[in-house]
């Protein structure tokens, strides 16, 4: 799940990028400085190495963070005999194909929830974009090389590398690499877009960027204890895929030969988490049946188990997780009836949009944050209620959902309907993940039913939508509608990117929301997580019960 196309041009030609960390390269290119220096080839990578040798003897787990995974395209293939390293792992270990993903379905709010174990309420990470009421402006983590120009590089590359991670990622939740700190387990981010830890590191900006835009050339930052992140921090002093035209290190080459670098020279950590980029972009560009992407990624698994020399002997002392985030929804191939365009809606019935980069004064009525498959709408005025909002929405039947809070109730309408529900915590009903709500309304508009068997209330058509629904609605301060679009269908506003005939992710519904999960490692394995906020639990049963065994074998 990832997030967005970023667009990059380069020598004529464009480049299908992706991802928050991408959108440096976004920058290089747009500034048109991609001769400039990195850092010098000999900087010793990182501090924490001498601190890992004592913990060489400790099962580890891998993390595999395939951005844009899908379980349907994994099982084509494997009925074809093309996923050998795939077919290995799943054969030695566990696989499910449905695991449950965040909402919005964006790789930043995503990956919040893989690391904090929270949905966006507890973590503070709304989406790609958001509006900051206090700084009164819509915040772009980089969904396409027009957010340079539109927020500024200066602003973009401050969001992207600093306050993602060290403001805006809530510090009221413990990381996955903070709580492994913790415990007195080591671990590493390669690529990884939400990588804060408790140990220091600069990341080191090419000279004339720094000297153009940040006026800065290193960027202090708190992650794990090996932090890899394209060409500004190194795991590993061997060269590495990272030029101009390799995206500056934030693709899938880089990341499996940063894995072999430590494998190799035995520096694997306890945890090690490794995102996978490449794979998003074909999907948006090409639509969920697009396997080419499942290929090339079992040929860069098949590179990182030979690290181990044979097969069987890396599952002797490793745990191997190969991960998905989110589903892909097929966008139809018109664009007139695949695109919603959020901002000439709102201006048709006067309402004046915010426009990306500046920030709100008085004369600005309504902002609008697309994240793809959901966006944001923004109550900045009293000339636009949420009620009015809400009714200029509400005759597209395009639109899915249309919900906002009303005390401690979320409101909830169906487009082109007028159907609606409401709900709120606590109350009769239980959900299959031990919450519990009161629910009024028409069940219909969030498919809710209650189980035959266990009498709990879901939704097929949207897993966990409740609980999700409820974390986007609280995930940060303001007055909003969140809103999503029917599949096949995207939004559009400020110039975000779109995708008809290709793939795109943000919504609530199955098609968005669904990745699989797999794990292989010697022994019997835990059962798979069920949703994304469980993984962070799961992988720390893991690395929790080597110490066990360990310990007890002494």
């Amino acid at each position: 799940m990832s997030t967005r196309l970023l667009l990059v041009r380069y020598g004529g030609s464009i480049v299908l990028r992706k991802t928050c960390a991408a959108l440096i390269v976004s920058a290089l290119l747009s500034l048109a400085i991609v001769s400039c220096g990195g850092p010098n080839a000999d900087e010793t990578p990182q501090s924490g190495t001498a601190r890992l040798q004592t913990t060489a003897d400790r099962p580890k787990v891998i993390v595999l963070l395939v951005d844009s995974l899908l379980s349907p395209s994994i099982d084509r293939l494997l009925a074809a005999n093309k996923l050998p390293a795939l077919r290995f792992l799943i054969e030695n270990g566990v696989y499910k194909r449905d695991v449950i993903s965040s909402f919005p379905t964006m790789s930043v709010t995503i990956d919040s929830s893989l690391l904090t174990g929270t949905y966006a309420d507890g973590h503070g990470i709304p989406g790609l974009l958001w509006y900051h009421a206090a700084e009164k402006r819509i915040v772009n983590y980089g969904d396409g090389s027009r957010a340079v120009w539109q927020n500024g590089p200066r602003q973009l590359l401050t969001d992207s590398l600093y306050n993602l991670n060290q403001q805006h990622l809530s510090k009221r939740v413990e990381t996955l690499h903070e709580a492994l700190d913790q415990a007195g387990f080591t671990s590493a981010s390669i690529n990884g877009l939400i990588y804060r830890g408790s140990v220091p590191h600069e990341l080191v900006l090419p000279a004339n960027l720094a000297k153009l835009v940040l006026k800065t050339q290193k960027v202090s930052v708190m992650g794990p204890h090996l932090l890899g992140f394209g060409t500004l921090s190194s795991v590993t002093n061997q060269p590495l895929p990272e030029g101009p035209l390799q995206s500056f290190g934030f693709n899938d080459a880089y990341t499996a030969q940063s894995l072999v670098s430590l494998a190799g020279g035995g520096r694997l950590p306890d945890v090690t988490v490794a995102y996978f980029p490449d794979m998003d972009g074909r999907l948006h560009k090409n639509g969920p049946g697009d396997t080419s992407g499942v290929e090339n990624m079992d040929r860069q698994l098949q590179i990182i188990l030979n690290a181990f020399g044979d097969w069987r002997r890396a599952l002797e002392h490793h745990v191997f997780v190969v991960m998905g985030d989110s589903g892909v929804a097929a966008t139809a191939a018109d664009r007139t009836a695949a695109v919603i365009e959020l901002d000439k809606m709102m201006a048709a019935v006067g309402y004046r949009v915010l426009p990306m980069g500046r920030q709100a004064g008085a004369d600005d009525d309504v902002a609008i944050a697309v994240n793809g498959r959901m966006c944001y709408v923004y109550a900045l005025s009293p000339r636009a209620p949420l009620s009015g909002l809400a009714g200029a929405l509400g005759n597209e039947p395009r639109i899915d959902l249309i919900a906002w809070k009303e005390g401690e109730w979320v409101q909830v309408q169906r487009g082109g309907s007028g159907s609606r529900l409401r709900f709120r915590l606590g109350g009769t009903y239980r959900d299959p993940y031990g919450r519990t709500w009161d629910v009024e309304g028409d069940w219909a508009v969030m498919g809710l039913a209650r189980d035959a068997v266990t009498g709990r209330i879901l939704s097929r058509e949207y897993p966990d939508g409740l609980t999700r629904l409820h974390g986007a609605l609280h995930s940060h301060p303001g007055d909003y509608l969140v809103v999503t679009a029917v599949p096949g269908v995207e939004f559009h506003a400020n110039g975000s990117p779109n995708h008809p005939g290709g793939g795109n992710h943000g919504g609530l519904h199955r098609e968005d929301s669904l990745f699989p999960f797999i794990a292989a490692g010697k022994g019997r394995l835990p059962a798979p997580p069920a949703r994304i906020v469980d993984v962070k639990a799961y992988l720390l049963s893991l690395v929790q019960a080597g110490r066990v065994r360990i310990g007890a074998g002494r």
